[in-house]
């Protein structure tokens, strides 16, 4: 079997690097472990640091978890942890679940690193909530001198969190807790310049000088003296404003300028370059360039990025839009609404309970079978089984035949006429659906998902979730909707589009999300020419903005972690893993 990729050395969100359980206390001593046995988990140990999992966990099996001794927790947690990187986080818990039963686990101290190997899944996981929960109670329970490790990773998850986690944890009122809270909040705060962010914090840490992140303040605040006053003076936007994509780029500008104007203190000088006026991007550089900005925000047509990647930039670019390979040249940075990332929080989504097997269905629009084919490879990267992949005609008939085929219905009519043949008799009984499928991702607008659910449903397939991108959610359900029609169906979405969320609301409303959407866009890409350098200095960096939390890879690509989304009574509300995904029996190792 392949191996995946170890995530935790790689992840976009800061997880750490991966190690093994921290040392034990046993209760027994260690005589009771044979030379064999012994021997046999050091093996497995090996296989570990060599990122051979399944290799580990079947020597644990065979040879350690078996027999009653001082090293079988901690051999528990080592299972645990390797079914956390074969993205199996039903055995994951399961072998937690084993070894919380051992009387070793009674210990305190033990109770510790049980709790930290957990927290370390949900981190791989990215259940950041969770991972804050269990990070909160390792801080009242730890030695003084082991919680410093913690504090760090506890603030990152924090850091993780989307803004209705963040609300639905201030609703506990834990006073530690929200102490952790006030000060992500700080961050959160767009409308403050980083100047006014410190004084912010410095306030609260003189109101609060006994809690843990005033006495040892996160590194960000830290980092963000160090660049107080580098804030930009000059802005140059670099887009297409008269051709194709005026209404795209009037849509990044509008809502680059309601950020710009909600900064409540000095602004930078902003101008514009017209793509369009000129011959070719390299023109349009220059022009930029002639103007010697901070840095420069644009271009936004792919092709156009691919340019400007293969010459010297004397000031730094954030292009609109990303390529398929960046090779990260000096001065180049990307932020752009490609469905990866969201396709990552999908997949992550479902991961957290246990979902790894996916089908996908798709429109027969060239850009839904692009992303079906980007769903398709990120899935192989990220260890997800594609058990079909269907594209339809948008007719009667082809939506029927796509979900048979997708759900082997009619392999199951097809089983049905054998037996018949066999028999020479007439065979009652229904055709039923596939059984090997947790999810189907679905690529379309909300409009032919409606017609793809009832489907689904009428094939047995009514427990089995659609998930999507944002690109399903491009308007409001017509009042002629049935509510059932669209329920089941998690999508993603940006914070700016979600309830309750006003920061966009001094533009004017849009009736298309796409360029809501970009509205969002263009008031982070602000945000980004204004702290682009604290990812540089700080790569843990995290910004809960309008397109998600962002972060930024070793490639200088600005990631974006979404809401995920649902219908339901057609009102658009917060999704939770647990009501969409059927539970798997423990078993499934």
């Amino acid at each position: 079997m392949e191996q995946p990729q170890n995530r935790a050395q790689t992840s976009q969100n800061g997880s750490q690097e991966r190690t093994l359980p921290p040392s034990i206390y046993h209760p027994k001593k260690t005589t009771d472990v044979s030379k064999t046995l012994a021997d046999s988990y050091l093996k497995a140990k090996n296989f570990y640091q060599q990122d051979e999992f399944q290799k580990t966990i079947d020597v644990l099996e065979s040879k350690v978890l078996n027999t009653t001794s001082s090293i079988q927790f901690e051999a528990y947690l080592l299972a645990a942890l390797s079914s956390s990187y074969l993205d199996n986080s039903v055995a994951a818990t399961s072998y937690l679940q084993q070894a919380n039963q051992l009387i070793a686990a009674r210990h305190p101290d033990n109770q510790n690193k049980l709790k930290e190997t957990k927290a370390s899944i949900f981190e791989h996981f990215d259940n950041w909530l969770e991972v804050v929960k269990i990070r909160m109670d390792l801080t009242y329970n730890l030695p003084l001198n082991e919680g410093k490790e913690n504090q760090e990773k506890l603030w990152l998850a924090i850091q993780n969190l989307t803004q209705n986690e963040v609300d639905e944890l201030f609703q506990q009122e834990k006073p530690l807790l929200n102490g952790w809270l006030t000060i992500s909040s700080i961050l959160r705060n767009q409308t403050l310049s980083i100047e006014q962010q410190l004084k912010m914090f410095k306030k609260w840490q003189a109101e609060n000088p006994s809690h843990p992140a005033a006495i040892t303040p996160p590194q960000d605040f830290k980092i963000m003296a160090s660049v107080e006053q580098m804030a930009p003076k000059k802005i140059v936007l670099m887009l297409p404003m008269t051709g194709k994509l005026e209404r795209a780029s009037q849509a990044i500008i509008d809502g680059f300028f309601a950020t710009f104007y909600n900064q409540k203190e000095a602004r930078p000088q902003v101008n514009i370059v017209n793509v369009d006026n000129y011959k070719n991007i390299e023109q349009a550089l220059a022009a930029a360039n002639e103007q010697q900005p901070d840095v420069i925000i644009g271009p936004l047509q792919k092709n156009n990025v691919a340019q400007i990647s293969r010459l010297d930039l004397p000031y730094p670019v954030i292009a609109l839009n990303q390529l398929d390979i960046n090779l990260h040249p000096k001065n180049l940075y990307h932020f752009s609404l490609n469905p990866e990332d969201e396709i990552h929080e999908l997949i992550a989504f479902a991961k957290q309970e246990g979902a790894t097997r996916a089908a996908i269905l798709s429109t027969q629009d060239t850009w839904a079978l692009k992303q079906s084919d980007e769903f398709r490879a990120q899935a192989t990267k990220e260890n997800v089984k594609i058990t079909s992949n269907q594209s339809y005609s948008d007719t009667p008939k082809g939506r029927q035949g796509a979900i048979q085929k997708l759900l082997l219905v009619n392999e199951s009519h097809a089983r049905k006429r054998l037996v018949e043949q066999w028999t020479g008799s007439q065979v009652e009984g229904l055709a039923r659906s596939r059984e090997d499928l947790d999810y189907v991702y679905y690529v379309g607008k909300l409009n032919d998902a409606k017609q793809i659910r009832p489907l689904l449903d009428f094939y047995f397939a009514d427990k089995i979730p659609m998930l999507a991108s944002s690109t399903l959610n491009d308007s409001a359900p017509e009042k002629s909707t049935k509510p059932e029609d669209i329920e089941r169906i998690l999508f993603t979405e940006l914070p700016a589009l979600t309830p309750n969320n006003s920061s966009l609301d001094v533009l004017p409303k849009q009736s298309s999300n796409i360029l809501r959407r970009l509205q969002a866009l263009g008031a982070d890409s602000y945000l980004l020419a204004n702290k682009y350098q604290l990812f540089a200095l700080l790569p843990t960096t995290k910004i809960s903005a309008n397109t998600g939390i962002i972060t930024m890879d070793e490639n200088g690509i600005f990631h974006k972690r979404p809401e995920i989304m649902t219908y339901r009574k057609g009102n658009l509300v917060y999704a939770d893993s647990h009501q969409f995904f059927e539970q798997k029996e423990s078993s499934e190792k």
